[in-house]
């Protein structure tokens, strides 16, 4: 009898014991927060002295809410970078681990997810650009008939061989290059902006918008002068001072630019619209097509444009390329080219720079708003003021002799 009892009291007070365990346990009484950093991504590049956005979330699982004072952003290079649910700071040249370390209203703490890395590089020329050759032509047919007057009349036109960029010119080789220039003697009207002013997030491959045709010129002598080549640019026609401020650098003309050497420039419009409907070296294709048609019929194989880009630029060089091995020669972003607008020969020309002097600087190519009619590899669409900035707007470089 005297053990059963002993039995039964182990039993209740085991019971007991395991009420009191389930007590401790139960959700809600001290819990930990949670947090998510959403942005940037894991492994994300920025170049030094770029402004960073990171962003957050902080959640106390008893009540929901949670102050923004208690999200704290920290760099295991840097030390604390910021608090809240949004900060902007700009980091040392480093591979950072980035945590974000969220506190509840009952003082318990966690981080999630644990980090983050991001990389920090310097504008000293560790991005590179791919160019595609151009073979001569001895004559294509330049402009179209029917498409707008502005591309009348058809004329021949003979081009000696150029380089001329893959892709657009991305916002990350814009900042990389345009530092080192601000270190060596180089101003700018405008800084620059990630694709359209849609683009919130951080994404250094959409192509760089909101510079004007001054800043191209400045920037193509300070990528040349980076990569030990020879500037075309000049301030005259004397030559002698390289063009380096275009902010208050002026206009340019036919006669300040020394084509014959190996520096970085804007392609003309007759190279610009040869590389677009370039097909084999002795056929091109249709001027009223968008270009690469010949391989890809349907216009959203290659190109951005209003009816599949979200109205929103996006990365370079994600499309279909052409027979040449450009991208994005119709679509994402207008881009500036070399000739003042004016209005084409009916003679054939050999390596035509268009004409002397004029009011508005050509761009070519349409953008991701633009319609599937605009987008034509033959369409003159737009011509701006040298000192014209918008979102639509960005460019592409070339390079090689070019003899008038």
């Amino acid at each position: 009898m005297k053990r059963i009892f002993m039995l039964y009291a182990v039993v209740i007070v085991s019971s007991i014991s395991f009420i009191n365990c389930s007590d401790e346990t139960t959700p809600g009484s001290n819990t930990d927060p949670e947090g998510h950093i959403t942005n940037p991504t894991f492994d994300a590049s920025f170049l030094e002295g770029e402004i960073i956005h990171f962003n957050g979330s902080g959640t106390d699982r008893e009540d929901g809410t949670i102050a923004e004072d208690a999200l704290v952003w920290t760099s295991d290079m840097d030390g604390q970078i910021g608090i809240g649910m949004s900060i902007s700071v700009s980091l040392s040249i480093n591979k950072h681990r980035i945590t974000l370390t969220v506190t509840d209203n009952d003082g318990n703490t966690a981080s999630h997810p644990p980090s983050i890395i991001v990389h920090v590089i310097s504008g000293t020329g560790l991005i590179e650009y791919e160019f595609v050759t151009v073979p001569a032509t001895t004559g294509y047919p330049m402009g179209w008939v029917g498409v707008d007057a502005d591309e009348e009349p058809v004329h021949m036109v003979s081009l000696d061989e150029f380089h001329i960029g893959k892709h657009e010119v991305s916002h990350a080789l814009w900042v990389d290059v345009k530092t080192w220039a601000e270190s060596n003697g180089y101003t700018f009207a405008n800084n620059g902006h990630q694709g359209s002013w849609s683009v919130t997030s951080v994404d250094y491959q959409q192509p760089v918008t909101d510079i004007d045709w001054r800043d191209c010129i400045a920037w193509c002598n300070a990528y040349s002068e980076m990569k030990g080549l020879y500037p075309a640019y000049f301030t005259s026609s004397s030559r002698t001072e390289i063009y380096k401020n275009s902010a208050t650098g002026g206009d340019l003309y036919n006669a300040y630019v020394d084509w014959n050497v190996n520096g970085y420039r804007l392609p003309t419009e007759a190279e610009w619209e040869y590389a677009a409907r370039y097909i084999d070296g002795i056929s091109v294709s249709s001027g009223e097509r968008h270009s690469g048609r010949n391989l890809y019929p349907a216009i959203g194989d290659c190109v951005w444009y209003v009816s599949n880009s979200g109205y929103s630029t996006h990365p370079v060089g994600q499309l279909q390329a052409n027979s040449l091995g450009t991208k994005d020669m119709n679509g994402n972003v207008w881009e500036w080219c070399w000739d003042w607008y004016g209005s084409y020969p009916s003679i054939a020309q050999n390596n035509p720079l268009g004409s002397n002097s004029g009011t508005y600087r050509v761009i070519r190519g349409g953008c991701y708003s633009s319609y599937a009619i605009l987008l034509t590899t033959a369409s003159r669409g737009g011509w701006f003021e040298p000192t014209y900035t918008y979102g639509t707007i960005g460019f592409r470089v070339c390079h090689g002799n070019l003899i008038p």
